[in-house]
């Protein structure tokens, strides 16, 4: 169950977008224990990196994650100032709900921005939590407008699938990127729980 939709994901890139992981360098954000998704398309790819914030972490990382793969304790968000931008795929397994010191960060709002700049120049992969309907929300206030403020919307506690792929392609397209396809994969493991996967590439004259 737990590595349910990155074997869905993994199988529809290759199979419905001729896309393989095997010479792909990628990037887990949030890696925390590595014992859920990552395990799988850690398989999967030529190199990974894994940046954890919490050291209590480390260990398991070391113990999930194959040989040779680039563990780092630090805040992602510092990290991703470094010019780390080589990754043809970043997947962000972003906590719902404001996270963080003083619930600085929310969902995957803050960390999609420079999840963009870590990629190749020319673009790639990258996967993220989407939650359609939040559950125990109708008391979190801060998380609402969080949510409200990043959708441009006055209600979002149901958001439906035509709405986020028109979000986010219009998201990415403000940002100067194509999204060549999306797909939404329901991740088990909580209601309206799913796991966005996009390819974007940047714009140019040539494209």
């Amino acid at each position: 169950m737990k590595d349910t939709a990155i074997k869905n994901i993994c199988s529809t890139l290759m199979e419905q977008h001729s896309i393989s992981l095997k010479n792909m360098t990628a990037l887990d954000f949030f890696a925390r224990e590595g014992d859920w998704q990552t395990q799988y398309y850690a398989k999967k790819v030529k190199k990974l990196y894994a940046w954890e914030v919490d050291p209590i972490f480390e260990q398991k990382l070391k113990s999930n994650l194959p040989k040779g793969t680039e563990i780092t304790i630090g805040n992602s968000f510092v990290l991703a100032k470094e010019k780390n931008n080589f990754f043809d795929l970043v997947v962000l397994d972003n906590p719902q709900g404001c996270y963080g010191q003083n619930d600085i960060y929310c969902e995957h709002f803050e960390a999609i921005e420079p999840a963009l700049d870590l990629l190749k120049s020319g673009g790639g992969l990258l996967i993220f939590n989407v939650k359609t309907t939040p559950f125990n929300y109708e008391d979190k206030i801060e998380w609402q407008k969080r949510r409200n403020d990043f959708y441009s919307i006055n209600d979002c506690s149901d958001l439906n699938k035509e709405f986020i792929f028109d979000f986010y392609e219009k998201y990415f397209s403000e940002r100067d990127y194509i999204t060549k396809f999306a797909f939404l994969e329901k991740r088990p493991q909580e209601t309206g729980l799913y796991a966005y996967t996009t390819q974007i590439i940047r714009n140019s004259d040539d494209n």
